[in-house]
């Protein structure tokens, strides 16, 4: 095992708490002063199609004075924070940033508790809660790894399994997630392969769904912890909420995180291995049909990262591969920046409404393939939920992108010689 390198520990001065806590009581007119009432966010809102939410309307009367009626008659917990109004938005105002900061202040000064709109009786988030705990020590059960795989307490690399074994309790089907990836990661790499029993939740749900910026904090806290502990320096998520956590809110939180750490999805971490040599992708031996499948972008990879961030391209990239083996890629109508939200984020607002937007993105789905593909555990979930109250769109397969992927590749073993 290469010998990993320690890192000094975090000092109280590096921590930006006080900014973070300082962001969420601040007035909500100052996140929208820039807004000249342009009503784009309200034309392309996806919540709106399906009930009465108009986020310009709201925006009006915060700049008017009313902050504290828009708060107290809790409006914004209809928010699905899926950031269509910000990709259209002229002065680039996050309505997304602006809900999560106001669901801090809901919470906290208006007593304003989202209990009813909670998905699964708040089961998941209040796993997550309790693990803020600094009391809190979980050991989670690693039984799952299948015994070929090496993993270990600490090196250069760990894979973050994130809350994917929790969801086993209604899900039983979620291993596969993690399992396909540790298969991937395992041929590729000359090490054990971090995975801590100890590891806790990233805090998105608690963070974007509730507003809870105290559990947040300690959960990222302790997640730290645990990296400088094992000693890693590139951590691997399949998750992309968890990879949209670790990437964009830990640095504002850590002041040398990304100096620290390297944050990749499975999907660039395959993607720089392709390039590489050390993959490529082949047909699966015994696979004749003709694959036909698309892609569902998640919000917090379609909407929620840096313009200069590529991920979907890469992705894309990736699947012309499978086209030159024979398979076919087929876009839906709303691709990319443009993806449809599946209604449910952070476990929130799994109602008649949400489900009427993820029944049109099934739709969409099996207009152009028989197999949808996706990378959000909640995405993946909620749509296979809702094919068993619909007939016509309970043909279409629906896989995590690791369940899908891992068919296809074939590891180059000269390569990976040479690496040793």
């Amino acid at each position: 095992m290469t010998e990993t390198k320690k890192k000094a520990p975090y000092r109280k001065e590096n921590y930006n708490e006080e900014d973070l806590r300082s962001l969420h009581q601040q007035d909500l007119r100052e996140l929208l002063k820039r807004c000249y009432q342009c009503a784009r966010c309200t034309g392309v809102c996806q919540i709106s199609k399906v009930q009465d939410f108009r986020p310009s309307r709201i925006i009006q009367k915060i700049l008017e004075g009313f902050e504290g009626k828009i708060l107290e008659s809790g409006v914004l917990w209809d928010c699905l924070m899926c950031n269509s109004c910000m990709k259209d938005c002229p002065e680039d105002i996050n309505f997304a940033d602006l809900v999560r900061v106001a669901k801090y202040q809901m919470i906290n000064q208006y007593q304003n508790n989202p209990d009813q709109k909670i998905a699964h009786k708040g089961i998941y988030t209040m796993i997550s809660e309790i693990s803020a705990n600094y009391e809190i020590q979980p050991k989670r059960d690693l039984r799952w790894i299948p015994k070929e795989i090496k993993i270990s307490e600490s090196g250069d690399l760990l894979f973050h399994v994130g809350c994917l074994p929790y969801f086993k309790f209604e899900f039983d089907e979620m291993d596969a997630i993690p399992m396909n990836s540790l298969k991937m990661i395992s041929k590729i790499e000359k090490d054990p392969i971090v995975v801590l029993e100890d590891e806790f939740c990233c805090g998105h749900d608690l963070y974007w769904g509730q507003g809870k910026v105290e559990e947040f904090i300690e959960l990222a806290k302790k997640n730290v912890d645990n990296f400088e502990r094992a000693g890693v320096s590139t951590i691997i998520t399949s998750c992309a909420e968890g990879y949209r956590t670790f990437k964009i809110d830990y640095p504002k939180l850590f002041k040398d995180f990304n100096e620290r750490f390297e944050i990749k999805h499975i999907i660039e971490y395959l993607y720089e291995k392709w390039e590489e040599g050390i993959i490529s992708f082949k047909l699966k031996k015994g696979l004749d049909k003709k694959l036909i499948f698309t892609f569902h972008d998640p919000c917090r990879f379609s909407r929620f990262l840096p313009k200069q961030n590529n991920i979907m391209e890469k992705i894309r990239e990736i699947f012309y591969q499978l086209e030159k083996v024979g398979h076919k890629f087929n876009e839906m109508k709303h691709n990319k920046a443009n993806s449809l939200c599946c209604g449910v984020s952070s476990w929130m607002n799994c109602n008649e409404r949400s489900k009427a937007l993820r029944y049109k993105r099934l739709l969409e789905a099996k207009e152009v393939s028989n197999i949808m593909v996706s990378t959000c555990p909640k995405c993946e979930l909620h749509f296979k939920c809702l094919q068993n109250d619909f007939e016509d769109i309970s043909s279409i397969k629906i896989l995590d992108f690791t369940e899908f992927i891992i068919n296809f590749i074939q590891i180059n073993q000269e390569k990976i010689k040479d690496r040793k």
